[in-house]
């Protein structure tokens, strides 16, 4: 990941599948509800990262912590629980299909069957963790639509009103980044 001057945000970029679905709006919500969508927002992205949080993650020397072992089976235990119950509360909710995605900070890139106009307003709903099936709720215009044969590719810059939505983002985008990584890691050397 490189960052370069004219667009410090450029560089974090999640690839991956994700259930995703939208509606386009006529305009957008009052500054009153983007403010709540905005706190809830925030709030889903606390939860997903209290989730991701491991009892393992303590560095490289297991004796920087004793017990390790155990919590590691503990926090295994609950993620399982947690995974569960998760899949159970989504299998109640009508969550939309999985997309070959690309987000960042600024932007979202997907294939659809049907393009809305180029600059409708959009809705968007991101399911980032089924095991805790709580969408983020973006709005969002689109400002590019690339017609291939069978689909086309919409890309949507997001509206990000604060500065702090922004962070959790790039926290977000680069914790699925480094994951990535790690499977591919795993994956390789198996």
């Amino acid at each position: 990941m490189t960052t370069t001057p004219e667009s410090p945000h450029s560089s974090l970029v999640f690839t991956g599948h994700l259930p995703l679905t939208w509606r386009e709006l006529p305009a957008l919500p009052d500054d009153a509800e983007l403010q709540r969508l905005e706190q809830t927002n925030l709030h889903i992205l606390h939860t997903l990262f209290a989730l991701d949080i491991h009892a393992g993650d303590y560095g490289e020397d297991p004796s920087a912590f004793t017990g390790a072992s155990e919590l590691k089976r503990l926090d295994f235990k609950v993620s399982l629980l947690l995974e569960m119950v998760g899949h159970l509360f989504a299998a109640q909710q009508a969550i939309p299909p999985e997309r070959l995605l690309t987000l960042t900070v600024t932007d979202l890139t997907w294939r659809v069957d049907a393009a809305p106009p180029l600059n409708a307003l959009l809705q968007l709903e991101l399911y980032c963790n089924l095991s805790y099936p709580h969408p983020l709720i973006l709005h969002a215009q689109v400002t590019e639509i690339a017609p291939s044969p069978t689909d086309f590719l919409l890309k949507a810059t997001t509206y990000l009103p604060s500065q702090a939505l922004q962070e959790d983002l790039e926290r977000y985008i680069f914790l699925r980044h480094r994951r990535t990584i790690a499977h591919r890691r795993t994956s390789n050397s198996r």
